[in-house]
């Protein structure tokens, strides 16, 4: 039993290698980069947003002035009913 399932299981590798595709390398032609001068990168909508909430987030002062103030609610023994 133990021969049968080694060679049905090495049949089927060799079965399912024997389809893939042959690796093929082609010849890389190398290009030699263009020296440029540096990039000014101009920040986008989403980078300024983004750091506009790290800014407000990290400000202990600004956090505590826009806090929701603290209602405290009434008690559920109190009140009609």
């Amino acid at each position: 039993m133990k021969t049968k399932f080694t060679s049905l299981l090495f049949t089927l590798i060799f079965l399912l290698s024997a389809c893939a595709p042959a690796a093929t390398s082609s010849p890389v032609e190398t290009e030699t980069p263009v020296e440029t001068e540096p990039a000014i990168e101009i920040p986008t909508e989403a980078e300024a947003a983004a750091s506009e909430c790290l800014a407000c987030h990290t400000d202990k002062q600004r956090l505590i002035d826009t806090a929701a103030p603290v209602v405290e609610a009434e008690a559920e023994s109190k009140g009609v009913g």
